[in-house]
């Protein structure tokens, strides 16, 4: 059975909807979570793919979370070995950074539901084809990414001009939680209760509306999962 490398920053930034993908198409997700102390493999023997998940570091706070310096060599290793790559916030943060694209402050942290348009790039990619023109994804960050170089950028937003790029035939990077659904945003708001507090933003709203917006996306990014997974 084929096997991909998920790597986890935090305890509720976990896989979601690429879970229940991999689970649909009989490919085996193996979990590691570094911020534990669990070491992550220094080579992709015996993975179909690797993931990058969502998490509260920055991309470029190697020397105080060194593991991150060794999973962006584990994406230059699955790029040189066309082995598919996917980086959702955190990760494709991470997967930027590992092609040479800087990460940096966001003048405004973008947090919450807001309108994400596809290019017109996207709307011939194989993948990004399955997703809505126009969507409504979770966003939960205050860190960017410049587009490295030979990549493409694939999406944008009013506060964020870079929200994914592909790189090459198998890499894709989101800004946005595409692998996000209710119940785990739950998870999300009321770990970051006290920061949510902090920005004024209001929990029980950012609840409801997950549960309003999140469903009518589902279904397209499974599809998109399911045939990333399945690319390697």
């Amino acid at each position: 059975m084929k096997k991909i490398l998920f790597v986890q920053h935090g305890d509720v930034d976990k896989p979601g909807l690429l879970a229940d993908a991999c689970s649909a198409v009989g490919i085996g997700l193996d979990i590691r979570h570094p911020y534990l102390g669990e070491k992550i493999p220094s080579d992709l023997a015996g993975y179909s793919a690797l993931a990058l998940g969502g998490g509260g570091q920055s991309a470029y706070q190697v020397a105080e979370f060194p593991y991150l310096e060794g999973e962006c060599e584990l994406v230059r290793k699955a790029i040189s070995a066309d082995k598919p790559v996917l980086g959702l916030c955190l990760g494709a943060q991470l997967i930027a950074r590992a092609l040479g694209a800087e990460v940096f402050r966001a003048e405004q942290k973008e947090l919450g539901f807001f309108p994400v348009t596809m290019s017109a790039a996207a709307a011939g990619d194989p993948l990004l084809s399955t997703l809505p023109r126009l969507f409504f994804p979770a966003h939960w960050h205050g860190d960017v990414f410049a587009i490295p170089t030979g990549a493409e950028c694939m999406a944008s937003s009013a506060l964020t001009p870079n929200q994914a790029f592909r790189h090459g035939r198998a890499t894709y990077a989101f800004q946005f939680h595409l692998e996000m659904t209710p119940p785990l945003f739950e998870e999300l708001v009321d770990d970051a209760a006290d920061d949510l507090q902090a920005c004024g933003a209001d929990p029980r709203a950012l609840k409801k509306e997950a549960t309003r917006v999140l469903p009518a996306l589902q279904n397209a990014a499974v599809e998109f999962f399911k045939t990333w997974a399945r690319l390697g």
